[in-house]
């Protein structure tokens, strides 16, 4: 993860468990919003196979979505979201970024 995270200037990281019922929703409703943000990179990642996962990024709570910029984390989300309210918060780390 870290160098997914490292080597990508904008990254979201979705941090999922197995059977996570609002992973199966949330995915792809994620997709959409970086559709129209290609300088977004979305990673995933089971935190059941990749067990440090959880401890290293705090991810308690399945799922839970951590946005990056430049290696550092910038956006945490968990569980239930707003859809606009997470791509109003992409959309300004993009352009305080000037990515």
């Amino acid at each position: 993860m870290e160098g997914y995270i490292s080597t990508n200037r904008l990254a979201v990281l979705f941090i999922s468990s197995p059977g996570c019922s609002v992973y199966q929703a949330l995915l792809p409703r994620i997709e959409d919003v970086l559709q129209n943000h290609r300088q977004v990179e979305l990673g995933y990642t089971d935190s059941s196979e990749v067990k440090e996962v959880t401890g290293k990024y705090l991810a308690f709570g399945a799922p839970t979505i951590l946005v990056f910029a430049e290696g550092k984390e910038q956006i945490r989300e968990g569980r239930f979201i707003r859809m606009e309210d997470f791509e109003a918060r992409v959309e300004r780390l993009i352009s305080l970024t000037n990515y």
